[in-house]
């Protein structure tokens, strides 16, 4: 079982890229702001909320792309700790959507969840055409290195219904961060040995 979401390309890049941030501590700490961004031009290509972006959406373009991302900071603005709070997220963006006269509910689903019912939450978000935000602080797992006191996206899922319970067959995620989506093991991306927890937003159009 396989479901993607049919994210959009800016240029030759697939979705945003913090890189390319115009100011360096965006380029440091802006994850937040370019998963809401993301988010957001998602919104305005796939369910109508045409009047939350103001730039191309028939070809989304780095410049118009870039002038965005510096309206997202002021609300989801770069910190010394980080955004590193689900809360803090969904104020920002909520705030964001309000003034533009759009209502999107977020929920979110701490850290601490089971593993199962985050995986039936994905699923259920994935089905409905919509990104998964998620935040991971600490990790005791050298490989989930990238993901670190990291905002980024899930636009994917994919497990063998036969063979689930094995490791090559289980649930995993596809990541969206940089420009580049990964496949990864979710049950090793969720359960980060570590007490600080993020969590994931569960949107609602």
């Amino acid at each position: 079982m396989e479901k993607k979401l049919d994210f959009f390309y800016i240029g030759d890049s697939y979705g945003g890229n913090q890189d390319w941030c115009l100011d360096h501590m965006m380029q440091l700490g802006g994850c937040a702001a370019i998963t809401a961004c993301d988010s957001t031009l998602y919104f305005a290509l796939h369910h109508g909320k045409t009047s939350l972006y103001k730039g191309d959406l028939e070809k989304p373009d780095q410049d118009e792309y870039l002038y965005f991302t510096e309206e997202m900071k002021e609300y989801l603005h770069p910190r010394w700790c980080g955004i590193d709070k689900p809360e803090i997220y969904v104020e920002g963006f909520t705030r964001f959507l309000e003034d533009k006269g759009e209502k999107v509910t977020m929920t979110i689903l701490p850290g601490t969840a089971d593993e199962g019912e985050a995986e039936e939450r994905i699923k259920e978000q994935i089905e409905k055409d919509l990104p998964v935000p998620i935040l991971i602080l600490n990790h005791e797992n050298p490989a989930m290195e990238d993901y670190v006191w990291h905002w980024f996206l899930l636009i994917g899922y994919r497990y063998d219904e036969e063979n689930a319970l094995a490791e090559e067959g289980r649930f995993q995620v596809q990541t969206l961060t940089y420009s580049e989506a990964k496949w990864v093991d979710f049950r090793s991306l969720w359960n980060t040995g570590r007490e600080a927890k993020g969590g994931i937003i569960l949107y609602s159009l």
